[in-house]
């Protein structure tokens, strides 16, 4: 059911804003011919009342694929969740230190989703944590 509501909210953002200035972005290009995966693309997701941020988001559709997007991104852990910044041309390559653009991706095991968060300044950083931490708390009540 979960990932029912999940899929349902991802065609949902999908459809709303599915292009940016009639361009799909080239991460979600890369990604979207995938037959084992559901790929969206969002632009202008609202982290708060002013600040949004533009998100590629890789569903596996089963439990091989989220075997292969996990050795794709070289992620080693199976429980959880699983972040890091990426480069921004290379998502799979963890970036050391600051320096934007950049992308946060959030993997999620549970889901085996990974989200793709297209950061450009810090205040788009921040206002990702705090929609992280928010997430966070209201789930856990």
């Amino acid at each position: 059911m979960k990932r029912l509501l999940t899929l349902l909210l991802l065609l949902v953002l999908a459809v709303c804003s599915c292009k940016h200035n009639g361009e799909e972005m080239p991460f979600y290009q890369q990604y979207a011919p995938r037959t084992d995966l559901t790929v969206a693309q969002v632009i202008g997701f609202r982290l708060n009342d002013t600040v949004k941020v533009d998100v590629v988001i890789l569903i596996a559709d089963d439990s091989a694929s989220w075997q292969g997007l996990k050795e794709e991104f070289d992620i080693r852990t199976s429980e959880g969740v699983t972040s890091w910044m990426g480069d921004i041309d290379h998502p799979q390559q963890r970036k050391v230190g600051g320096g934007y653009p950049c992308w946060r991706a959030i993997a999620v095991h549970a889901e085996q989703t990974i989200a793709f968060y297209r950061i450009e300044r810090k205040t788009q950083y921040n206002a990702l944590l705090d929609y992280q931490f928010d997430k966070i708390k209201n789930t856990s009540i």
